[in-house]
């Protein structure tokens, strides 16, 4: 039986570690063409070599997200190898917290918006000409619980995911008359590789990983896998009327109180 995504060509960025890399494997399974684009060439060295090694086909294309010219580059790279993409996965991003936000510097601000909003604009505006031309494409931005809770200590991260829902709503609207659908898939806590380092120089990575877990209806954090196949159902056909939408995948954790 054909994939789900048989044939499809998928840029995911921030895709050789954590969750990309999960929507990476899930998305090669079922027979798309995938391009990992990541700065770290270790792991998206070591993603390629397990993914085509089950049979999967993918590329990696060390990529900066924070520089327009290294994702054209990339796209180039990717409509070389394997034809014009029709799927991208916006999920390269990175967290950075100021407990007082007027403490925040102008570096600080700049090189997170760099990378959680402009990067994944730019990644879009490289895609989008493909995707009008073909008359088909879906973009998936990762967003987070942060993208409709603002929790205090996580300036600036959280507004950057608010500008997530901004971009892809904006996007959705100006482009669904050529059947490009922009949807964001917003996770609670993922326990990604990033998470379980920064849990572990807490000296307590059990007690924080189990209190954290606990914040969700669930009583647990999620695996990188769990967000993958969402994302699968927003970039495949079966989310067709679908866009504009934030899928929100967060073990309930919006819709608990907590005073």
């Amino acid at each position: 039986m054909p994939g789900r995504l048989e044939g499809r060509i998928a840029i995911v960025t921030g895709g050789a570690d954590g969750i990309g890399r999960a929507i990476s494997e899930l998305f090669a399974r079922e027979g798309a063409h995938v391009c990992i684009a990541d700065r770290n060439k270790e792991l998206g060295t070591k993603a390629v070599a397990d993914i085509s090694g089950d049979g999967g086909s993918v590329h990696f294309v060390p990529t900066d997200i924070a520089d327009a010219a290294s994702i054209k580059a990339m796209v180039a790279a990717t409509c070389t190898r394997f034809g014009e993409p029709n799927i991208l996965i916006n999920n390269a991003g990175y967290i950075t917290f100021t407990d007082d936000p007027v403490e925040a510097t102008p570096e600080t601000w700049r090189d997170i918006f760099q990378v959680n909003l402009e990067g994944m604009w730019e990644c879009s505006r490289a895609v989008i000409p493909f995707m009008r031309n073909a008359k088909k494409g879906s973009i998936v931005n990762l967003g987070s619980v942060h993208s409709f809770q603002i929790v205090t200590g996580h300036f600036p991260y959280a507004v950057t995911k608010h500008g997530v829902i901004g971009l892809t709503r904006s996007l959705a609207v100006e482009y669904g008359r050529d059947n490009v659908r922009v949807n964001a898939l917003c996770p609670g806590m993922v326990e990604t590789p990033t998470a379980l380092r920064g849990w572990a120089a807490t000296g307590d990575p059990e007690g924080i990983r189990k209190a954290v877990g606990e914040t969700h209806p669930l009583g647990r954090n999620a695996s990188p896998e769990e967000m993958a196949y969402p994302a699968l159902f927003l970039a495949s056909d079966e989310s067709s009327f679908m866009t504009g939408q934030s899928l929100i995948v967060d073990g309930g954790r919006s819709a608990f109180y907590s005073d």
